[in-house]
């Protein structure tokens, strides 16, 4: 059973009015609650069954990080696996996260605000929840993380938790003092406004930890973050995400390419041309972040959009008898074999289309340097 334990306040002024009036940072503490978050209902107008809303903005200046501004300079994943970022709709077995600049919340709220829509893993993926695992941050005094919660509109089986953790210097994860919100799908349209505390933390360097975990099922749980962010109320910053990848306001490039499956061992060949599925991960450069699909039954091709920056690209693909599974890589040599992984350099507005993966080490007798498969990476 949920916890009912919200308070319910009734929106009886005009939508004009929604916005506060606020120039002073400090003011702004006191705009959301701060102990315990507000469940709100809004009141649709009468012209329509659709309302359009806009929650109170984050004042200019005190935005520390913002959490939906780049969401693949996190990495994201289940309790097994990493996923690609962005997500596909289509594809939401294994767990989804984007950002979105638009999106209509349970009760036909029509929110023109920019957030994350994300999907834990559903049950048939053998996985369970979304973790998305930000860069390196900075606490300091005063700081509250600060967010709007509800359900997606037209997921009536919506029933999820949402939760702010991190991960410490040691690498365990610690959930933070009263960032923790369960949130059910309300066909009156409700929300909750989130907000923590995040003192205990001053001084720290972590890692914060976006977390969408089902309640039971995780049939339905389109789970919508609204302006999450990181509020400093303490002294006013222009701070970004802190992440080189990203660096200012840079488009996402494209790769995409296929596995040529044809030098690989003849068992993953020959009995199912054009080939078996495999794992695609590209890796990050300049860092441990990486980013994995996997191809489809008659359809070896790959894609991501990244941050321009420098990758490399490996398939993994499973193996025989003691040998857990093979690998072939992106060598930018064709024919390829036992050669050197190449390097893709990633430019802005320079997608690299026909990217082939080619080189399958077995087949040079294991002699070529190739990274090995992510524990987090499962084979299809």
């Amino acid at each position: 059973m949920k916890n009912k334990s919200i308070l319910y306040l009734s929106i009886l002024i005009s939508l004009s009015a929604c916005v506060p009036s606020i120039t002073d940072p400090l003011q702004a503490e006191n705009a959301l609650p701060s102990e315990s978050p507000a469940k709100q209902t809004a009141v649709p107008t009468e012209e329509t069954n659709i309302n359009s809303f806009e929650f109170p903005t984050p004042i200019v200046g005190t935005v520390a990080l913002n959490f939906s501004e780049r969401p693949c300079s996190a990495s994201w994943s289940n309790n097994g696996e990493y996923l690609p970022c962005p997500g596909k709709i289509n594809a939401i077995t294994n767990g989804y996260a984007e950002k979105f600049d638009q999106i209509m919340i349970e009760g036909k709220i029509l929110i023109n605000q920019e957030g994350l829509l994300t999907i834990p893993a559903q049950k048939e993926s053998g996985f369970s929840a979304l973790f998305g695992k930000y860069p390196p941050f900075t606490v300091q005094s005063g700081d509250h993380f600060r967010a709007v919660l509800a359900c997606a509109d037209a997921h009536p089986a919506c029933d999820v938790n949402f939760s702010l953790e991190y991960y410490n210097s040691d690498n365990t994860i610690s959930q933070i003092n009263g960032a923790k919100w369960n949130k059910k799908y309300d066909p009156e349209g409700t929300f909750i406004y989130a907000d923590a505390n995040l003192d205990s933390l001053a001084g720290k360097t972590i890692q914060f930890l976006l977390s969408i975990r089902d309640n039971g099922s995780a049939d339905d749980d389109y789970a919508v973050w609204v302006n999450p962010h990181i509020a400093r109320l303490s002294g006013g910053t222009d701070a970004i995400p802190p992440n080189d990848i990203s660096g200012a306001d840079v488009d996402r490039v494209n790769i995409s390419g296929a596995v040529d499956m044809r030098t690989a061992p003849p068992y993953l060949f020959d009995d199912h041309p054009p080939g078996s599925l495999s794992s695609i991960v590209l890796f990050d450069g300049n860092s441990d972040m990486f980013f994995t699909t996997q191809t489809q039954p008659d359809d070896l091709s790959f894609s991501f959009d990244v941050y321009p920056g420098q990758y490399f690209l490996a398939a993994f693909s499973y193996g025989v008898g003691e040998v857990p599974y093979v690998t072939g890589a992106y060598t930018g040599v064709d024919p390829s074999c036992g050669q050197p992984m190449a390097v893709l350099t990633v430019l802005p507005d320079s997608p690299l289309s026909n990217i082939i993966i080619n080189d399958w080490n077995w087949s040079c007798g294991g002699t070529a340097s190739r990274v090995e498969k992510p524990e987090e990476v499962s084979l299809p």
